[in-house]
């Protein structure tokens, strides 16, 4: 495992099906339709192998553990799994309302809040927080 902090341990594989490929040397037909062309790449699949959301790179472990939750609540979204998806970025925000990630948890936030409610003003709420704490973001700019 890359990652030895026994959270990220943890976490990984009570949540997840991690798979390990080695872009050189597993065969092209599994590993070109991913279009991984860096390592490490984090690939959020869903049952179909649907790959909804990816990171590149490696991150710290509390950093990790937020984009754990990330594309996990990302893939419940495409599933129809709000509730599920609301509790996972609302959980990642208050673990880390200041980290690197938190802009973009707000902004997806805000989406896994209107998907539930069809409610443009409880969406807002969130990302009324998101411009105010993080107004500098890229993920604030994408508010319209």
């Amino acid at each position: 495992m890359t990652y030895p902090d026994a959270r990220v341990v943890a976490a990984v594989t009570s949540r997840f099906v991690p798979l390990r490929l080695d872009l050189f040397r597993d065969p092209r037909e599994v590993v070109r339709p991913l279009n991984v062309i860096w390592t490490p790449t984090i690939l959020f699949a869903d049952r179909r192998g649907t790959v909804h959301y990816r990171s590149l790179n490696f991150l710290p472990p509390d950093l990790f553990l937020t984009l754990l939750d990330l594309g996990e609540a990302w893939v419940d979204l495409h599933w129809s799994r709000t509730d599920h998806a609301i509790e996972l970025l609302r959980g990642a925000y208050e673990r880390d309302p200041d980290g690197a990630l938190a802009p973009e948890v707000l902004y997806r936030l805000g989406i896994a809040v209107y998907l539930k409610t069809r409610s443009d003003p409880e969406m807002y709420k969130v990302w009324d927080i998101l411009r105010a704490r993080f107004p500098d973001s890229i993920w604030a700019a994408r508010v319209p």
